[in-house]
């Protein structure tokens, strides 16, 4: 046999055995595997501390372990020691146990309880928001040195199991803990509100003698103007999304609201609550309705730094500027919105169908008016100040609202101020506003200016072009717990309201936090005068006009020019007060004298201070009460118009109740 061939057998052979020895080892692998003793349960993640030690294991483990389990940090504090009777006790191994908070049931089944003096062990868990918190003994109260009292509860730990009516610990119903996870890990949260407002408004307005005063000895247009006033509304904001929301926005959201109101109105005249003067002066009513219904959905990324594209559609809230100076209101229809430049720059681009309004909650109703409302944005921060934030905006507002009474039987589209004929509007606004603060000075400002046409103006009775515009500034320093300010609006009049050209200025349905906001007298009562508003609820521009409701704006009106100033002041860290001193005038006249057939008109309206405040006893949102007054002195022009030169006035007391 030649050598070669010699050692071409070998290496068959060679071949041969390796194969041979790999099928063995294989088989024997498989073996042990099948007939290997089970453990109780499955092995509560990696091996940690003690079992970490080198070395073949002896055998399987059984049962349940006895006595403490050491690690580095303890193994010195136990050295030399005798074990106490109560460690040498078996810890069942598997025993239900749930994380603090109220994190739903029967989510933990399977987690080992051991026992809070030892170190927790690395467990499997359903999800990363259920890891819980370690036992925390602060003042060593649970050493082993006394094994009486380390079995006792009665170590200084800040964490609770809570309970789910509580809001504060961790909560299923607050979004700390996921309803479910999806195969692809992203988590879906539930998020529940219960929101309740109750207001009482004590107040004297100028009210309409009506059809028949109350008190027959009267003669003047203008009855006692005493009323009382009290509504309770109650809303449930409930949400349901997906998605790791700690360092980006969620990645679908579903949110819906039912609201229920309940309002009761007392007046000393009659035909004011209901065009029906058999209705006599008192009204009691309750309005229910899905106040926001929307579904937003993450577009996707548009940096690297979490910058966004989202999508909202459905019926939801948007306040297009700082103040709420044009547009405040919930709508249905489309938003698409985000942020660029790692969120220095956010915009908006929305496009909605206003519904109609309930008269006497003001909530919105499941029915349209025919008007859309086009809204564009763009929020630019750290606008060449380091904290100043300024923004460009574009409205359009199409109007061709029908006719319309309100649901008490008051005409409110078109407005009784002159030739009642339907009408189409379309308006364009162009905005340039600015919040934050330049230096130590903090400022806010607005300036709009409004262009477009009144198909026939009421008041004009004809088509007009509108052109008007209006501004706005409050500046403020802060000393400590004490900002005092200045503020100042003006908003352009018609000084020729038959002339073609509408000058004067008015909003889409705007709803300022200015001046006082909630609290001033001028912007939280409405003026009435002659079936419309001299100035709506909430609205500081004069622009008789119906209701900001439920009517059409009217750009034919005498303006508004408002100075005034006051301070803020964090009295305690529960309790904050605002004052402030507006006095309030006509940009012009004109359009008064024509609608009231009065000639020489004062400017001056009126002088006001107001005064609320606010505690929280808890010193968080969740109950807040506010309480407050305001003084109104008619000017010239005031008692020129309603005949009247005595002071007006409110009280109100709120009590807002958050879970």
């Amino acid at each position: 046999m030649h050598h070669g061939q010699r050692q071409s057998d070998y290496r068959q052979i060679g071949r041969a055995a390796w194969l041979v020895a790999c099928v063995v080892a294989f088989v024997v692998l498989l073996t042990s595997h099948a007939f290997a003793q089970p453990r109780p349960g499955p092995r509560p993640g990696p091996r940690t501390t003690d079992d970490a030690q080198p070395g073949p294991r002896t055998g399987p483990r059984t049962g349940p372990r006895v006595g403490p389990r050491t690690s580095d940090n303890n193994a010195n504090e136990l050295a030399g020691k005798p074990i106490p009777k109560e460690l040498l006790q078996p810890v069942e191994p598997w025993e239900p146990w749930n994380p603090l908070g109220a994190s739903g049931d029967g989510v933990y089944e399977r987690i080992p309880s051991v026992h809070r003096s030892l170190p927790r062990e690395v467990v499997p868990v359903p999800d990363r928001w259920r890891i819980g918190w370690p036992a925390w003994d602060r003042y060593g109260r649970m050493s082993p040195d006394d094994p009486v009292l380390m079995n006792k509860d009665v170590g200084d730990s800040p964490y609770t199991q809570g309970h789910f009516l509580n809001p504060y610990d961790r909560n299923l119903l607050k979004a700390d803990y996921p309803l479910t996870q999806t195969p692809g890990g992203d988590d879906i949260f539930l998020n529940i509100n219960v929101i309740s407002d109750t207001v009482f408004n004590y107040r004297k307005l100028p009210t309409p003698s009506g059809v028949s005063a109350t008190n027959s000895n009267a003669f003047d247009i203008f009855g006692d103007g005493k009323q009382r006033f009290v509504t309770q509304s109650v809303f449930l904001p409930i949400e349901v999304f997906q998605g790791y929301t700690a360092f980006r926005p969620v990645d679908w959201l579903v949110r819906v609201t039912p609201a229920y109101n309940y309002n009761y109105i007392d007046l000393q005249e009659s035909n004011n609550v209901n065009i029906d003067v058999r209705k006599d002066d008192e009204r009691r009513d309750e309005f229910a309705t899905l106040q926001e219904a929307f579904f937003e959905y993450h577009l996707g990324d548009t940096s690297h730094n979490f910058d966004i594209a989202a999508l909202r559609v459905g019926r939801q809230l948007l306040v297009t500027d700082f103040r709420g100076f044009i547009y405040n209101d919930v709508s249905d229809g489309l938003r698409l919105f985000g942020n660029l430049a790692s969120n220095r720059i956010q915009y908006n681009v929305a496009y909605f169908w206003r519904p109609d309004k309930d008269t006497n909650s003001e909530l919105t109703e499941f029915n349209w008016r025919d008007q859309q409302i086009f809204v564009a944005n763009l929020y630019v921060q750290d606008f060449v100040w380091l904290g100043y934030t300024t923004q460009f905006s574009f409205h359009w507002n199409h109007d061709q609202s029908d006719e319309e009474y309100d649901n008490n039987g008051f005409l409110v589209v078109p407005e009784l101020s002159g030739d009642v004929r339907s009408r189409d509007i379309d308006t364009y606004y162009l905005g340039w506003t600015g919040d934050g603060h330049i230096g130590r000075i903090n400022i806010n400002h607005a300036f709009y200016y409004v262009f477009g046409e009144d198909e026939h103006n009421p008041l004009a009775g004809r088509e007009v072009d509108v052109s008007a515009f209006m501004g706005a500034v409050e500046v403020s320093i802060d000393y400590d717990w004490f900002r005092p300010k200045l503020h100042f609006i003006y908003a352009s009049g018609d000084d020729d309201p038959e002339d073609g050209t509408a000058t004067g200025f008015d909003g889409i349905y705007d709803n300022p936090f200015f001046a006082g906001g909630p609290g001033s007298f001028y912007q939280g009562q409405s003026f009435r005068l002659f079936g419309v508003a001299l100035h709506s609820t909430r609205s500081f521009f004069n622009d008789l006009a119906a209701t900001k409701v439920e009517g059409q704006a009217n750009h034919v009106n005498p303006g508004t020019i408002l100075v005034g100033g006051g301070f803020d002041a964090e009295l305690t860290p529960k309790w904050r007060a605002s004052l402030n001193i507006n006095s309030i005038w006509f940009a012009e006249t004109e359009p008064l004298e024509l609608f009231l057939a009065q000639r020489d008109i004062d400017n001056h309206v009126g002088w006001e201070i107001n005064l609320s405040t606010q505690y929280r006893p808890f010193l968080n949102n969740n109950v807040i009460l506010t309480a407050g007054g305001s003084v109104f002195f008619p000017g010239d022009g005031y008692d020129q118009i309603y005949e009247g030169d005595t002071a007006l006035y409110q009280g109100f007391i709120a009590l807002t109740l958050t879970y």
